[in-house]
């Protein structure tokens, strides 16, 4: 397959543009798992493609594929991207979640016409942006994100997680507490109408899973559009100074990038090391498609 690597500046996301005839579906696994290792951030460009081309391609790379339940599906392994129109801030895809997927996929099939970007900030280049306070608090003690989840949804959740649940209305709370139970930091209450009060304690800054380096990398500045927000907390439960918000915004605006997307791209990130997020959508005529999946 013929392709080329396009020049990029540090922190920028790194495009691959196709070659004639050139299939999405055909690049090797191994090559793209090397690029997300040395990059983060990739773009496949000019390749021919579509949601079934996508869809193919996340699971050759992939070992497992997951979805998130609150979210329309458009195949076993894609899902629309309709968070309302808001801008969005930067997270990683269910990071405040107890199982964080390893890669963050999307497919454009159709750009808009204006604004309406997706926005990407890597945590390797953040962390030693931040001032001492912040490295501090952060590099001291773990975040805790506490919500109330709705019995729908976590069932859901639960079901997309765990091997051998027929059908999200089998899940129990027994199904869920053993989900919690890998996770180092998770805490679930049943509550008495069948909701789940969630605490969820994890680092802010945390290592790649295809690299040492320590990067800021979290979903402290993310959106809860099909979820009730967590409040967010220090593990101790000692509110974050307002300074620190601040200056957190500051770094990461000044180190965030925008997708200018084009018909048929398609974006690769180590979502245990970038951040993304989505400017306001200005043309509400765009189609843009997501996929979660684990390699190991």
């Amino acid at each position: 397959m013929s392709y080329r690597l396009l020049d990029r500046q540090a922190g920028e996301i790194q495009i691959i543009e196709a070659g004639a005839n050139a299939r999405v579906e055909d690049l090797d696994k191994e090559q793209v798992l090397n690029w997300v290792k040395a990059y983060g951030a990739v773009l496949f460009r000019g390749f021919d493609t579509s949601i079934e081309a996508f869809s193919t391609l996340v699971r050759n790379v992939s070992t497992r594929v997951t979805l998130d339940p609150a979210r329309n599906h458009a195949s076993d392994s894609a899902q629309l991207v309709d968070a309302g129109t808001d801008k969005v801030g930067l997270h990683l895809e269910n990071g405040n979640a107890p199982i964080l997927p390893h890669l963050a996929w999307f497919y454009c099939k159709k750009a808009a016409k204006a604004g309406s970007q997706t926005t990407y900030c890597d945590g390797n280049a953040v962390w030693p942006t931040l001032n001492d306070q912040a490295q501090a608090l952060f590099a001291g003690q773990r975040i805790k994100y506490a919500r109330r989840l709705p019995e729908k949804l976590w069932k859901k959740y639960t079901h997309s997680e765990l091997d051998g649940i027929e059908s999200p209305e089998q899940v129990t709370f027994a199904d869920l507490q053993t989900l919690g139970e890998r996770v180092e930091g998770q805490k679930f209450t049943l509550l008495e109408n069948d909701d789940v009060y969630s605490e969820f304690s994890v680092w802010a800054v945390r290592k790649s899973l295809f690299s040492d380096e320590q990067g800021f990398s979290n979903s402290l500045l993310g959106p809860s559009f099909n979820y009730e927000p967590p409040v967010i907390t220090m593990e101790n439960d000692e509110v974050i100074p307002d300074e620190v918000w601040q200056h957190i915004e500051q770094q990461t605006d000044r180190l965030t990038h925008n997708i200018e997307w084009q018909n048929h791209d398609i974006v690769l990130l180590d979502n245990t090391r970038v951040m993304h997020g989505r400017r306001e959508i200005i043309d509400t005529d765009r189609e843009l498609y997501n996929a979660l999946s684990y390699v190991a």
